[in-house]
């Protein structure tokens, strides 16, 4: 049995597609509808921000060379809109040095070409990444303090919590601080 048929079909996350290729966003249509319900695909970055300002989206998967704005300026609106959103770079093209080190403050990065099972434990495990960072936030109270801290910029710190709830929070940062792959 291949991984896809051990996991459960996702009806509750929204997973919004970006990349400037009619042909994969296709790919992307058919072949994720078979494991997630809430697949939105758009052309370019600026749709991908009205996109985010309309819906509750959980995970971003973008790629990043596209005209206009690229994945890389898109990646830092989106951390400036909602911290917690992870975000999953793609690309068949070779990225330039800097393009490169701009992938690392994403939340994974996968290059082209991909099989369906790639693809789709890729989602998986940035879906999961979001809930445990939404979890994680809930107990620090602050998003963007959850990812200052979960990059190193900030000390990690929990407001007076419950032991359950701070071991909870300190699990949940250690396993955080691995990054999706």
């Amino acid at each position: 049995m291949d991984s896809l048929a051990r996991r459960p079909y996702d009806s509750e996350s929204y997973i919004l597609i970006v990349d400037d290729d009619d042909t994969l966003l296709k790919f992307f249509k058919i072949h994720l509808n078979k494991r997630f319900s809430k697949i939105i695909v758009v052309r370019n970055a600026k749709e991908a921000i009205d996109t985010l300002k309309q819906k509750n989206i959980d995970l971003v998967l973008s790629d990043v060379r596209m005209p206009r704005m690229d994945g890389i300026e898109l990646l830092s609106k989106i951390r400036k809109f909602d911290p917690l959103i992870p975000v999953l770079m793609i690309s068949g093209a070779l990225l330039t040095d800097e393009q490169t080190q701009a992938c690392q403050q994403a939340d994974g990065y996968l290059r082209k070409p991909f099989s369906v099972d790639e693809l789709h434990d890729f989602l998986y495990n940035g879906i999961g990444r979001r809930q445990k960072m939404n979890r994680l936030a809930d107990l620090v109270g602050d998003k963007k303090l959850t990812r200052e801290m979960l990059k190193g910029k900030s000390k990690f710190k929990i407001p007076s919590k419950a032991e359950a709830e701070a071991k909870e929070a300190q699990e949940l940062f250690d396993q955080l601080k691995t990054k999706a792959s």
